[in-house]
């Protein structure tokens, strides 16, 4: 289970991953430090304040595919890899959007993902495939509320999203969490392991 998050996870999260891990009985490597704004982006876009999203994120994908995850497997001794993909905020967009690319993952999580991001929907409209069987969404239940109208229609997009998952035979979960955009990341990441991870269902 692959974990992209914006930032390096302090000491005491890094414990509770640890201890995820061992309860899943499955192997979760957290993933940050990359450019967070352009390399989670798929195309390029207006940034929420200033500037642009760079829209890298195809560039990032075959990175993770050809470095990361080769050859970290590979040290792992693991040879029929049962990839799963979780992100938060915009890493949610580009675990999503990864799913339209290549065969990679079978289960994915979005965590607040940012499906309000330009042209997204669309998008997701003019794929023939996706390639995962297994889908989970959460949001805070106050996102919609937010000031910034393109972020508030976050809720939308994503319901959008996971009805036109279920229209072509996904597996999808989808659930609210209490608060707004910033939460509790690590329990919004455990629900978000539980909702894609069947053995422990």
């Amino acid at each position: 289970i692959y974990l992209l998050v914006p930032q390096r996870l302090p000491e005491g999260e890094l414990v509770s991953i640890e201890e995820i891990s061992t309860r899943f009985g499955a192997n979760i490597v957290v993933v940050s430090g990359m450019d967070w704004n352009n390399d989670m982006t798929p195309w390029q876009a207006p940034a929420v304040k200033e500037g642009i999203f760079g829209g890298h994120a195809a560039q990032f994908l075959e990175r993770l595919k050809e470095d990361l995850f080769f050859n970290l497997e590979i040290s792992l001794k693991i040879r029929k890899p049962r990839r799963s993909l979780v992100g938060v905020s915009l890493s949610g967009l580009f675990a999503v959007w990864s799913t339209g690319c290549m065969p990679l993952f079978e289960a994915v999580g979005s965590v607040s993902g940012s499906l309000w991001y330009d042209g997204f929907l669309e998008w997701m409209k003019s794929q023939e495939k996706f390639h995962c069987e297994r889908y989970y969404f959460s949001l805070g239940n106050k996102e919609k509320e937010g000031k910034n109208k393109r972020l508030a229609s976050v809720e939308e997009a994503t319901l959008e999203a996971v009805d036109l998952l279920k229209s072509v035979g996904k597996d999808v979960t989808f659930e609210y969490n209490e608060g707004n955009h910033f939460g509790p990341l690590i329990e919004r990441l455990e629900k978000a392991i539980n909702g894609i991870y069947t053995e422990v269902r």
